[in-house]
């Protein structure tokens, strides 16, 4: 551009002036004694001089001023852009100009923007760490204000202390409505903890979701910005203009980039650069790449999928690939982690905490009754059918009270035998499946109250001002899948999870699936990078049994994860790749007329973990009717007859049973990160805060460091590329003197100019 202009300004020159002879003779030097001087000597004037033309030397000044000009122009726009960010200084590259062997004056090589590739890389890669740690920093702030102190009074430590404090006046006065008040209100604040955690956690994973989904926006209008830059740096490139604007907004417009999503950009020959993820994944070459995202936040949130643009037609090239495994850093990377892997294990240790919290006090609450007994106990949807085979072991007693807690009838039903007495009456066979045993129990119930099953759920009435209270026997116990009879059916809860908290069905592989056919079970399996390992869908078939089902879904799953179903009804997952999360995208599958799903039922994949803490509740008979806190125990035996007392007025047994379960070790399966572990609720929750505290210590220690290094990689690019306001005043104040200089010979030129035409007149 700039030799194009000069060149075309000595063009004008000369056809405008006149050619000025400049051969004037010299008079012929000789020696001092006559001699001819040697034709190569130092003394030979004449071997060494040249003719010298006013043109030449008016063409030679008119380049320094316009060359001085160009300079002062970089200079200036050095100057007014020293705050602008990305902006890389530039310097004048000079070179003289020859004409026929002669000096002619300068001209401009090129404008040169002064970069440092290393440092630009450097600062690229920076970039993205330090957003990826300062979008989980952010989060996890907004996570340990929610949180609370482990000594704060709504912390889950606190919470859990406080419950055990209530249940202590509690066992002072069982009946005193003012303990009963306290109690039940510790247990809402525990619930209610439980839930405001759980769903401010999905809130969070949420709005990373949203910033994820708003940030792919953005790397796609930055990537064709980046692309169609590229056709203009070309562009430039082959005219010469290598210091052109363009360069500097691709250079912002890739660190913006790296803001958002980890890239390295590769400067090419042709004056393009090639974009490309942290692992190599091209963004932006011969075509571009287009970026798509659904969203989703329950765990089974689908991939960000790139595909590549031909930019000449619009259309797609190329398969469509995820990637999620590809991103290395940016801001995308930090929300992806905090959505899917943090935040996600903090959801499911809360779960689990949640669940196991639910089925400590549950146990106990079921083993204890209240004083009067309740008129009716209504079980949890268990996701059972009444031809499911009953599958119980052990004794349990069923006792009909009076409001006084006297007994009226007893119930002993042995499940090893398969029969049920009346008042120590005759066994009579109750059958093998859940509906014949509900009928034998409704039968031996008589006029004294009734038993159903609907919809997955057993209830016991007495009638009248009576009331039911249930205990297993001392000696066998009555166990399905580990649980006693009351809390298998969740007859006398303390705590409802959103989904049922007893995962040890008790059904065998031989058991009728149940399952209305043509729903369909769609399962993913993710690595820690979030990358997707297998995709798999299992669609029920009628007349399937439990067992079936599992080999379908490990027939699936192609040894990526493996199923199996316990001896307790329990089924478990086992990734191949430890590493690797099962998700459920969907379950349309329904057991009969209970509404459950199949992965419900046996809370397949983690996030059904970390979902009994988002419906955690106080069971609402209780909530409605204080009184019903079961704070007494059932005294019966198999000698106890009508019109015993059964449950006594002041007993606190129950009340002390429950304030022992806070300091009882209680068996936690591995979620989260957490790992398998015998402690008690409130161990747990410690750890659950010690591990939150952890994280986040770690995600502001990388912030720091992150930072830390983009601000040093700036400073020094800064060092090399940013504008020096002392140095450009002094390259203008040199500019201007050489400026003042040319403009001098060219009014000493003319000035010849003007002798000359006097003498020719």
């Amino acid at each position: 551009m700039h030799r194009g202009q000069f060149g075309g300004a000595r063009t004008a020159l000369r056809g405008k002036t006149c050619r000025v002879d400049a051969a004037e003779k010299p008079a012929k030097p000789a020696s001092k004694h006559g001699t001819k001087l040697a034709p190569n000597s130092i003394g030979n004037v004449r071997a060494t001089r040249r003719p010298v033309s006013l043109n030449g030397i008016m063409s030679s000044a008119l380049s320094g001023l316009l060359t001085n000009t160009e300079a002062l122009r970089v200079t200036s726009n050095n100057i007014a852009n020293m705050n602008t960010p990305g902006y890389a200084r530039r310097v004048i590259n000079e070179q003289s100009q020859s004409f026929g062997g002669q000096l002619g004056g300068v001209d401009i090589a090129f404008v040169q923007r002064v970069m440092d590739k290393y440092l630009g890389a450097e600062t690229i890669s920076a970039t993205g760490s330090s957003a990826r740690y300062d979008a989980q920093a952010s989060m996890f702030g907004q996570l340990n204000g929610m949180l609370g102190s482990p000594g704060d009074g709504t912390a889950l430590t606190s919470q859990l202390s406080n419950v055990g404090s209530a249940l202590g006046q509690s066992v002072l006065a069982p009946t005193d409505s003012a303990t009963q008040l306290a109690s039940l209100s510790a247990f809402q604040s525990l619930a209610t903890q439980y839930s405001s955690l759980s769903n401010q956690i999905a809130g969070l994973r949420a709005q990373a979701d949203q910033q994820i989904s708003g940030a792919t926006g953005q790397i796609n209008t930055l990537i064709k910005q980046i692309y169609d830059l590229n056709t203009q740096a070309r562009q430039a490139t082959i005219a010469g203009d290598t210091g052109a604007a363009v360069f500097d907004q691709r250079d912002q417009a890739v660190q913006s980039l790296a803001q958002l999503i980890g890239v390295r950009a590769q400067e090419q020959s042709d004056g393009s650069v090639a974009v490309t993820t942290d692992d190599g994944t091209s963004l932006v070459g011969a075509t571009y790449g287009q970026l798509d995202y659904q969203g989703g936040t329950d765990g089974t949130s689908s991939s960000i999928t790139l595909t590549g643009i031909n930019p000449s037609t619009g259309k797609t090239v190329g398969q469509q690939q995820s990637l999620d495994a590809h991103i290395g850093s940016g801001q995308i990377k930090g929300l992806i982690e905090m959505r899917d892997s943090k935040l996600a294990d903090m959801a499911e240790q809360l779960g689990n905490l949640a669940r196991q919290t639910a089925l400590a006090y549950n146990a106990q609450h079921n083993a204890n009754t209240a004083f009067p007994p309740p008129a009716s106990l209504t079980g949890r949807d268990t996701g059972l059918l009444s031809t499911d085979a009953l599958n119980f072991t052990g004794k349990t007693t069923i006792a009909v009270t009076d409001s006084n807690g006297n007994l009226v009838s007893r119930i002993d039903v042995d499940f090893d035998a398969g029969t049920m007495s009346v008042d120590g009456g005759s066994p009579a066979s109750f059958g093998g499946t859940i509906g014949s045993f509900t009928s034998a129990l409704n039968s031996a119930l008589g006029g004294n109250g009734t038993a159903s099953f609907t919809d997955g759920a057993l209830k016991i009435s007495a009638n009248g001002t009576n009331g039911i209270a249930v205990k297993d026997d001392a000696t066998t116990p009555a166990s399905r899948g580990g649980s006693g009879f009351s809390q298998f059916f969740g007859l006398n809860d303390l705590f409802r999870t959103s989904q049922p908290s007893i995962l040890s069905t008790g059904l065998t592989a031989g058991d009728a699936g149940g399952f209305t056919a043509g729903g369909t079970i769609n399962l993913v399996l993710k690595d820690a990078k979030g990358g997707i390992v297998k995709q798999a869908s299992v669609t029920v078939a009628a007349g399937q049994t439990i067992g079936d089902i599992v080999n379908a879904m490990n027939t699936a799953m192609g040894g990526t994860c493996s199923f199996a179903l316990g001896s307790d009804g329990s089924l478990t997952e086992t990734p191949a790749n430890p590493a690797d999360k099962l998700a459920v995208a969907s379950d349309t599958t329904t057991r009969g007329s209970t509404g459950m799903s199949f992965s419900t039922l046996f809370g397949l994949g983690d996030q059904e973990t970390a979902n009994f803490a988002s419906g955690f509740a106080v069971n609402p008979d209780l909530v409605s009717n204080p009184a019903r806190l079961a704070f007494a125990q059932l005294n019966i035996d198999a000698t106890t007859t009508a019109g015993a007392t059964v449950v006594g007025h002041g007993d606190s047994s129950g009340a002390l049973a429950l304030q022992n379960v806070g300091q009882a070790t209680q068996s936690f399966a591995a979620a989260g990160g957490l790992g398998a572990r015998s402690a008690t609720l409130g161990d747990y929750a410690a750890s659950f805060y010690q591990n939150v505290a952890l994280a986040s210590q770690t995600a502001t220690s990388n912030q720091t460091a992150q930072d830390d290094r983009l601000q040093e990689a700036q400073s020094r690019a800064s060092n090399v590329s940013g504008v020096s306001l002392d140095e450009e005043l002094t390259n203008m104040t040199t500019y201007q003197q050489a400026y003042g200089a040319s403009a001098r010979v060219l009014s000493v030129v003319q000035q010849l100019y003007d002798t000359l035409q006097n003498i020719a007149r």
